[in-house]
């Protein structure tokens, strides 16, 4: 079944803004399967330009600063040791053009410093998200089964689900989320759930054995509240069937009115 709206349907039920959230996905979806995707190594050479033009910057306002600082004191001297009050007030109108001057400097620093927030915000969100999307490509690899037919569903889904930021652990930066769980491990214990399994192929067979095509167990409509719900089977409906997945979420719409 096609990545749509429809589809997703199944995995937000019930869930708050589902609307929206699948939305976004579609987008994401969209964008990942036309190949507009960041270039890793460029990202992470921009992101590395950018905090070298940074640093530069902020040298160089303080290089500014010193000099400034050294100039006042040479007038200020001059003040003190000037030999007429027409002298004194020559050199106290030099230091007021020249704290007007640096003022203005200032303000102009100011403009490029909130400037350069916007930019290094902007960047280090797309920095991040490249980092995320390669270490989730790693994990998707790592999970023994896992069907990458499904891999832009899957990263999609984990993606609104999971957030991830840099956290200092032992002394070091890691990319973990809010329960401090990686990538990885947070991907592993995923596709552990019912609702995960929909995206790993189950390789043993025989009647009746998980993941079998001769012989699947029979299960309640799983889009009833209680016990019968289950993600999995209808994420397996809507793609096998999506009519009678249609059906059978109305008689469950039906039965809990």
């Amino acid at each position: 079944m096609p990545m749509n709206k429809e589809f997703l349907a199944g995995f937000f039920e019930g869930v708050e803004n589902a609307d929206e959230r699948i939305e976004k996905i579609l987008k994401e979806h969209e964008a990942d399967t036309t190949g507009i995707k960041v270039n890793r190594d460029s990202v992470l050479k921009e992101n590395k330009d950018f905090k070298e033009r940074i640093e530069k910057s902020t040298q160089e306002r303080e290089t500014e600063k010193s000099a400034f600082q050294k100039r006042i004191e040479e007038l200020e001297a001059k003040v003190k040791a000037a030999g007429s009050d027409e002298a004194k007030a020559w050199y106290e109108s030099e230091i007021k053009k020249f704290q007007d001057m640096h003022t203005a400097k200032l303000a102009d620093h100011e403009k490029a410093a909130v400037k350069s927030k916007a930019e290094f915000e902007e960047l280090y969100a797309k920095y991040l998200g490249t980092l995320e999307s390669a270490e989730l490509d790693k994990a998707m690899d790592g999970v023994q089964g896992f069907d990458r037919s499904k891999a832009g569903i899957f990263r999609s889904l984990f993606k609104d689900r999971f957030k991830f930021s840099f956290k200092e652990v032992d002394g070091a930066q890691k990319l973990l989320g809010d329960d401090y769980r990686s990538i990885a491990d947070t991907v592993n214990a995923f596709v552990g759930t019912d609702e995960g399994k929909f995206f790993v192929n189950v390789t043993s067979s025989g009647g009746g054995a998980p993941g079998s095509t001769s012989a699947k167990p029979t299960v309640a409509n799983p889009f009833m509240k209680g016990k019968n719900w289950n993600l999995t089977e209808q994420g397996r409906i809507f793609k096998e069937d999506p009519a009678r997945a249609g059906r059978l979420k109305k008689e469950a719409e039906e039965a809990s009115s």
